[in-house]
């Protein structure tokens, strides 16, 4: 996958990087032409802990020119290019409305994510059936990945 500069801001923001995946971020960013000893220190890492990682992200964030943001836009940066790859790719959006739950409550209940936050409760409130609830899903990702590219 190749490094995205405002998906890692949000991953890091909703702190959905694990100490173990930062190694391949930072080689990401490396492929990517971002290049300093900090990135270079954690590409090279084997058993990075939480401490390390902890330690070293505010000097990879400087060298891979991130900035910190809120979960809430963090969140909308994540449902936003998920809907856009399950949209993409085809997908059976129903097999996803679990994940945007748990994107949701992983954002602290963002208001950004609401709409998609709740699919699953909607499908059952509503009693709608399959195809129903599918489209109902499609059209509110529809909604969100064909918005413009969040800030």
């Amino acid at each position: 996958m190749a490094f995205s500069r405002k998906i890692v801001e949000a991953k890091l923001a909703l702190r959905a990087i694990h100490p173990e995946d930062f190694p391949a971020i930072a080689i990401e960013a490396l492929e990517a032409g971002i290049d300093g000893p900090v990135t270079r220190r954690i590409a090279g890492s084997i058993n990075l802990t939480g401490f390390e990682a902890d330690e070293l992200k505010p000097g990879f964030m400087t060298e891979a020119g991130l900035i910190e943001i809120d979960q809430n836009r963090a969140a909308a940066r994540l449902a936003q290019d998920l809907a856009r790859d399950i949209l993409r790719d085809g997908k059976d959006p129903l097999r996803f409305t679990r994940a945007f739950e748990c994107l949701w409550i992983s954002a602290d209940y963002a208001r950004s994510v609401r709409d998609l936050g709740t699919m699953e409760d909607d499908i059952y409130l509503y009693g709608a059936n399959e195809e129903g609830a599918r489209e109902m899903v499609r059209a509110r990702l529809a909604e969100i990945a064909e918005a413009p590219d969040l800030p």
